[in-house]
């Protein structure tokens, strides 16, 4: 499975309505990318930017707003709006290696793989120079980020998990952690969770002299797939078209907004992939109580 990100630059933001709607935190410098080398022992302490890095596993491209998707995005939106978009960016398309890049700066065997045993982290790095150094969210490398630079941190040492009820490997700070039913006045739900303690060690970060590093590594949207009913409900009919028609209109908005040239025509469905509209009415909808829920044919 690939792991998806995307830069959108320096900016000036209110970075809570990304995690969540709260108070203003400015000079903010986001990015959705692999980071280049900084040179941050050389800077003054007032100079040193302080960093939010967040990764969205599995996510395509074309899934957030600003890049001609139908999904509603509008804080990544506005982030976009003010910073960078890249329109050529690489992964290595599996987990564990595109998050190695992602915190090394190398390619997957040149760092050691999940190892990490020939590459140092950019949270050892950016340590060594001052800096505060916070994650949240997956991990999916060997040992603990605790012993890989992460001062703070909190989340599933897993690959992928229940989004509803977690598993055994969350840690915090590096001791076993076990997941509660409910969280902050609410049931537990993992994209909420992780969201929740990246503010936390934001507001300790932020009361902090020295800069910060924030490394928030969701596990959305890799599977389970899990979404909250309520969210899964606003969605209730948006995708019958199916996935052809979805393709065509997001390719449309990309066209418009000059993120993709008009000479680049719309690739071809994969050989593998049918039709939409050779499906059946019983292969692409399956429904009952719950809603219509769209399914491949390999799937029945």
């Amino acid at each position: 499975m690939a792991a998806s990100a995307i830069l959108f630059g320096a900016v000036q933001l209110d970075l809570r309505s990304v995690l969540r709607e709260k108070t203003c935190v400015k000079h903010i410098f986001l990015f959705m990318a692999v980071l280049g080398a900084l040179d941050v022992s050389a800077a003054s302490q007032s100079n040193r930017p302080n960093i939010v890095l967040i990764m969205a596993d599995d996510l395509g491209f074309a899934d957030i707003g600003c890049y001609g998707s139908e999904i509603r995005t509008p804080n990544l939106d506005a982030l976009a709006a003010k910073g960078l978009r890249f329109s050529q960016f690489y992964n290595t398309a599996k987990c564990h290696s595109s998050r190695v890049s992602l915190l090394t700066g190398l390619y997957c065997d040149q760092a050691g793989g999940a190892s990490l045993s020939r590459g140092a982290t950019i949270a050892e790095v950016l340590g060594k120079a001052g800096y505060s150094t916070s994650m949240v969210g997956k991990w999916h490398l060997s040992k603990q980020p605790t012993e890989f630079g992460f001062q703070r941190y909190w989340g599933h040492l897993s690959g992928a998990c229940n989004f509803f009820t977690g598993d055994d490997s969350f840690r915090y700070n590096g001791e076993k952690y076990n997941v509660p039913k409910v969280l902050n006045g609410r049931p537990f739900y993992t994209t909420h969770a992780m969201g929740d303690f990246a503010l936390k060690f934001l507001d300790e970060a932020t009361a902090m002299e020295n800069p910060f590093l924030l490394y928030v590594a969701f596990n959305a949207p890799h599977y389970p797939l899990h979404a909250p009913e309520a969210d899964v409900e606003k969605c209730a009919g948006r995708y019958d078209g199916g996935w052809d028609q979805l393709r065509a209109t997001r390719y449309a908005k990309q066209l418009k907004s000059g993120l993709i040239p008009k000479k680049f025509a719309l690739s071809k469905r994969p050989a593998h992939i049918p039709a939409w509209d050779s499906l059946s009415e019983k292969r692409s909808r399956v429904g009952g109580e719950a809603g219509w829920r769209c399914l491949p044919r390999w799937w029945k």
